[in-house]
């Protein structure tokens, strides 16, 4: 047995790097523990030392319930488990967290610990997260008929301005116009400083021909299924002497995910203000960044669009990605009283036979990975609506059970269809290209990794500017 001073010394740090080396049995709980756990430590006499958790079980203890060391030698699922357990308690009760030391209280380690925990399982800082949650909370609150005032006592925001600040940044809206959204099908979302329209734009016209949007310099109208029925978006771009408004309008009945769908098109939950700050003289992406300011990620109005595209854009150009794209909503998009399409959802997708995509010009191998994807999908076996609400690992490792979707697709389906900040699909070739005009050099999928590796955990932001400024660099 290894020397016992030693190793007590050592479980007195709490320091993490010591998990997995040795396990602490504490006799006169009963229990063991990993090194770095938050309990109070007991005194020497008291304290056994075990290289397994079997030598620690077999001596009649049993696990910690606060630092899980059964979960931590299982991998690690124990830190998913960790994130996902203590961000489930906050989205039941965000009042209940009024600050980080609670939320790193209630998740048993400490503030360092907690921005480790978030940034690699969130891929935000724990305060971002709980200002997203609040929002998102009094959103339900709003949409349910609360009074902006109750709202945001229970959403937790510690003064009413604070509650107007957050709230607009990620809706466009004040509480109040968010509320009046349940008998108003138009709404006029108030654009963050030096928004840039022009890449929402070019993403939703990149097909001319498109059967699903049409798209001019000032505006567009998108087909879109809301509760399994087509609905239309207009949305218009409006310069006014504060700002830039998004004039917005939808025949669906249902005004709320209307609106959210066009939050999501927009991009308004990409911190571009944070990353502009931090990396605004980079030497790298700087000029880009201040070429671009403003620039936001505009995301698909759901995110099963976002993965059907990538299926399709595996290995072909964007061209032919783009056909593909339209036929298929051409062939089984559900039509609008405007002539336009809406997207196939997943089930409909599901139903489909190879032949059937391979009528539309699929390739075999591409038609067997959409309708795998979309059957994961309508069965639950992929819950890609709340994928945002898993450990980031835990939803890549989810997505990648689907046959067919690899490193590059997970990427591409976490930026533009879930949201998450620290995204990097290093072996897009449309990134090599950006990188190659900045760096002087076409840079392989493990330098694309190393040139950008610093940008974390706003990779995705990295991407993007990259991404736009094989567009913009005549700006």
């Amino acid at each position: 047995m290894r020397n016992p001073r030693g190793l007590y010394e050592k479980f007195l740090e709490r320091n993490p790097a010591y998990d997995g080396k040795f396990l602490t049995g504490v006799l006169t709980t009963g229990i063991y523990c990993l090194p770095s756990c938050p309990a109070r430590r007991p005194r020497p006499e008291n304290v056994r030392f075990f290289d397994t958790p079997e030598e620690a079980r077999t001596s009649g203890l049993r696990p910690c319930h606060r630092c899980r060391p059964d979960w931590f030698y299982r991998g690690e699922e124990w830190y998913e488990n960790l994130y996902e357990q203590t961000t489930d308690r906050i989205r039941s009760s965000p009042s209940a967290f009024t600050n980080i030391g609670d939320i790193a209280r209630a998740a048993g380690v400490s503030r360092t610990a907690l921005n480790d925990l978030f940034r690699r399982h969130a891929q935000e800082s724990p305060a971002a997260f709980l200002r997203r949650i609040r929002v998102e909370h009094a959103c339900n609150l709003l949409a349910a008929g609360s009074k902006p005032a109750e709202a945001s006592a229970e959403a937790g925001f510690e003064s009413s301005s604070s509650f107007h600040e957050h709230f607009l940044a990620r809706t466009g809206l004040t509480p109040g116009h968010y509320a009046a959204l349940k008998d108003s099908d138009e709404f006029v979302l108030r654009l963050p400083a030096h928004y840039r329209p022009q890449e929402t734009l070019a993403f939703y016209g990149r097909d001319p021909e498109s059967v699903s949007e049409r798209v001019s310099v000032t505006g567009l109208e998108k087909a879109i299924l809301i509760d399994g029925s087509a609905a239309t978006i207009q949305m218009a771009i409006q310069v006014m002497p504060f700002g830039e408004n998004a004039v917005c309008r939808t025949d669906s009945s249902d005004h709320f995910a209307a609106h959210e769908a066009v939050v999501r098109m927009l991009g308004l939950g990409s911190d571009s203000a944070a990353f502009e700050r931090h990396f605004g003289s980079d030497s790298l992406l700087g000029p880009c960044i201040v070429r671009q300011r403003g620039l936001r990620i505009p995301m698909t109005p759901e995110p099963w669009e976002a993965l059907a595209w990538a299926i399709m854009g595996q290995q072909i150009s964007v061209r032919a990605a783009v056909s593909l794209r339209r036929a298929l909503i051409a062939g089984y998009g559900v039509e609008h009283a405007s002539g336009l399409r809406a997207h196939p959802s997943a089930s409909t997708i599901a139903a489909l036979d190879i032949t059937d995509l391979r009528a539309l010009g699929f390739s075999g191998s591409k038609a067997e990975y959409l309708i795998a994807a979309a059957t994961a999908v309508s069965n639950g076996t992929l819950p890609l609506a709340s994928l945002r609400n898993l450990s980031a690992r835990h939803a890549a490792r989810l997505l990648r059970e689907v046959r067919g979707i690899g490193p590059w697709t997970v990427e591409y389906v976490f930026l533009r269809g879930i949201g998450f900040a620290d995204c990097l699909p290093s072996g897009d070739a449309g990134l090599a290209q950006g990188l190659e005009k900045m760096h002087g050099e076409r840079p392989a999928e493990p330098a694309v990794r190393a040139l950008l590796e610093h940008f974390s955990p706003w990779r995705s932001l990295a991407t993007y500017h990259v991404w736009a400024s094989l567009k913009t660099e005549g700006e």
